[in-house]
């Protein structure tokens, strides 16, 4: 059987590898929540010892199809081989949403769970230390890079005036680790955002002012940028895609999604970001 895109599929299930695929989004499933949630919606008739269910694709027009494969014996050689073939859902309207309704049931639990579970870690690694250090604060920095990203654009909606600031900005927190770096952490300086500088309307040029246009990380700044980062990484690497573009500043570890603690090990290393 073909199957379609992620842009014409709205759910797409892979028996034998246990994932399914919603609007782009596979999750894999851990064995002990596909064995007590998603077998007894297969069983018996989906899946079945001998009659096994291989990939149903619902399309985002509203039409399904479902592979499986059967063990059955060859009429010529007499031998018992497991052949594949698209099973007829036409006799099973209900059937088929039920299934649908049950399946994406359990993905959206199965998906919040992990996230909030990623997300409660995440906040966790950062809430380690009560001590802002050097890795939190190059987390930071290349989380604000990455933010800004949009602005270099080149149809991003900014006047040539806004550019020039934007690329001053992150100018200066790529130079953060040269220019700041016999410096405890703690007393490290950010670039306010010419976003920022602009809504201060101060009369100065940008950056120009040491006290105004620069701020310290302190304890209640850095908790909501530790807020606003795990948010971000939790949701970038549990589904790999950021409104619907593929993720390329949060690197997802090849492990796949039960790789939570090879996630805090880059965090904890620097490597992320």
């Amino acid at each position: 059987m073909e199957i379609a895109s992620p842009a014409k599929t709205a759910l797409y299930l892979n028996a034998f590898d246990k994932n399914i695929q919603v609007d782009g989004v596979i999750k894999t499933f851990d064995d002990e929540y596909w064995v007590a949630n998603i077998v007894p919606i297969l069983y018996p008739l989906w899946d079945s010892d001998k009659d096994k269910l291989e990939v149903f694709v619902k399309y985002k027009d509203g039409t399904t199809k479902m592979n499986k494969t059967k063990y059955q014996r060859q009429q010529k050689t007499g031998v018992y081989k497991w052949v594949s073939y698209q099973f007829d859902l036409s006799p099973f309207p209900s059937e088929v949403d039920t299934l649908c309704t049950r399946l994406m049931e359990k993905y959206t639990e199965y998906r919040v769970g992990q996230e909030n579970d990623l997300e409660r870690s995440l906040a966790g690694q950062f809430a380690k230390s009560a001590i802002l250090n050097w890795n939190k604060v190059s987390l930071i920095r290349n989380f604000l890079l990455s933010d800004s990203d949009w602005t270099q654009l080149g149809d991003a909606p900014l006047t040539d005036d806004q550019k020039t600031n934007w690329r001053a900005y992150r100018a200066k927190l790529r130079d953060m680790p040269d220019e700041q770096k016999e410096i405890a952490a703690n007393m490290v300086v950010f670039p306010v955002t010419p976003s920022k500088h602009e809504a201060m309307a101060d009369g100065k040029e940008y950056l120009s002012d040491q006290n105004d246009h620069f701020y310290r990380m302190n304890q209640v700044v850095y908790s909501k940028f530790a807020d606003r980062i795990t948010n971000y990484l939790a949701i970038a690497i549990s589904t790999a895609a950021i409104d619907d573009m593929p993720v390329t500043k949060v690197y997802k570890p090849a492990t796949g999604d039960a790789s939570l603690d090879t996630v805090l090990e880059m965090i904890e290393d620097g490597e992320i970001g």
